[in-house]
């Protein structure tokens, strides 16, 4: 196999086409990661590369949904009305003994990453 920095070797081959940030969107050589290395660590790099393309679409419908709440996290009917503080909204203590009586419009925020995240 030889050393990494001999060209030809397909040590060299493997750490000049593979096994460098700068080809992370390069098809794997799973031929030469077969013969290097063996059948399973070749199966398992190309299921590997398999998944991470498969969840590049996955990622943009996440990215389009984010940024669709992004947009209108300030018309959601629900947020609004939690955040509204001129109805002042006064809600059960959480607990029996040591909690207070609370504002709704409190959670003003936390209502608003809900709608975000959700």
């Amino acid at each position: 196999d030889g050393d990494y920095q001999v060209p030809g070797s397909l040590r060299h081959l493997l750490y000049t086409e593979w096994a460098q940030v700068s080809k992370w969107i390069m098809y794997q050589p799973i031929d030469q990661i077969k013969e290097y290395f063996g059948v399973k660590f070749a199966l398992y790099f190309a299921w590997l590369g398999f998944y991470t393309h498969m969840l590049i679409p996955a990622s943009i419908v996440g990215l389009i949904c984010f940024l669709y709440g992004c947009f209108t996290i300030f018309t959601d009917t629900l947020s609004t009305d939690i955040c509204d503080k001129s109805e002042d909204i006064v809600m059960c203590p959480r607990c029996d003994r040591t909690c207070d009586y609370w504002k709704l419009s409190d959670t003003c925020t936390y209502a608003r990453i809900t709608y975000l995240f959700d």
